[in-house]
């Protein structure tokens, strides 16, 4: 639109321009008017029609949200309920790959999205600047960052030898026992805190062959994590069952540096839109993940 709210007519205005200049400029001379014709002349008028073409609804890139023009957003690349990666195509999909496209598209920006090992790396590129934002577990005695509202949670079990006795998670905590958990892995803080009797024992291997070394030999009792991560690493181990219930749900949020507070007050509206149009109850639902499920409404506040 023109100012003042008229339509803006790019090649009436043009021809409008270009015929006042031929007449004025040429005026004593047929000859010369006859020139805007010429081959030169059509392509200055073509560079200058697209010259005059108005954006239209297109805004200016959010540099709040992404300084560098694209958004960066960090995941824990083991982590399959926050996103998977098509190592073929390149393509992202899951809810951080949703998330992150919708904040892109809300501030204007191209993104890029960059799984890393650890939940600490993740918050080391958010805090070094290599990434805008970051998907983690919220774990407020971090410095250096902030975190969003709770958008999803991610229901934790536990796997366990195919001929173990152990039938739910409420048979973990008894003496003697051992649980297994990856290293800087949320559940493992949790477990720290709630168990009365049974040990923890980590392991730095996210790929799943120690623990399952451990299971089998029976160095652990059991071995903790994401519902949908151990179900996908176990699924050609026969030996091993889930557990049928879960432990609890882990929050996810995103991180943002510690000096940005802006920065997280516009995500967490476009969070709170996205919670309230359905937007992440289709994401979920489209990544297929087991025990992954929309955060309450009461856990909107961060």
């Amino acid at each position: 639109m023109a100012p003042g709210g008229k339509e803006w007519l790019p090649d009436r205005c043009i021809t409008t321009w270009t015929s006042r200049f031929s007449m004025t400029q040429y005026s004593d001379s047929p000859d010369k008017i006859s020139l805007w014709n010429s081959k030169a002349l059509r392509r200055l008028r073509a560079l200058l029609v697209l010259a005059a073409i108005p954006t239209g609804n297109a805004t200016a890139a959010d540099a709040t949200q992404a300084p560098t023009g694209i958004l960066r957003a960090a995941y824990i690349v083991a982590n399959v309920a926050q996103a998977r990666h098509d190592p073929v195509t390149g393509t992202f999909t899951g809810v951080v790959a949703d998330i992150t496209r919708e904040l892109g598209r809300k501030a204007n920006v191209s993104v890029t999205i960059m799984p890393l090992p650890t939940a600490a790396s993740v918050l080391d590129a958010v805090k070094n600047g290599s990434a805008d934002i970051g998907f983690v577990a919220p774990n407020r005695d971090r410095s250096g960052v902030l975190f969003s509202q709770t958008y999803v949670l991610v229901q934790q079990s536990a796997l366990v030898r195919a001929d173990s006795p152990l039938a739910s998670v409420k048979d973990l905590d008894r003496p003697g026992r051992t649980i297994g958990v990856n290293t800087d892995d949320t559940v493992g803080v949790w477990l720290q805190q709630h168990l009365n009797f049974a040990k923890v024992l980590a392991t730095s291997d996210y790929t799943m062959q120690e623990p399952f070394r451990w299971l089998r030999e029976g160095i652990v009792d059991a071995f903790a994590g994401g519902r949908q991560r151990l179900a996908s690493r176990a699924g050609n181990e026969p030996e091993l069952r889930m557990l049928p219930d879960n432990l609890f749900g882990v929050a996810q949020s995103i991180a943002v540096p510690s000096n940005r507070p802006e920065r997280l007050a516009l995500i967490n509206t476009a969070l709170d839109a996205m919670r309230d149009d359905g937007f992440l109850a289709d994401s979920v639902r489209r990544s297929g993940i087991d025990g992954l499920t929309v955060a309450p409404a009461e856990m909107s506040k961060p």
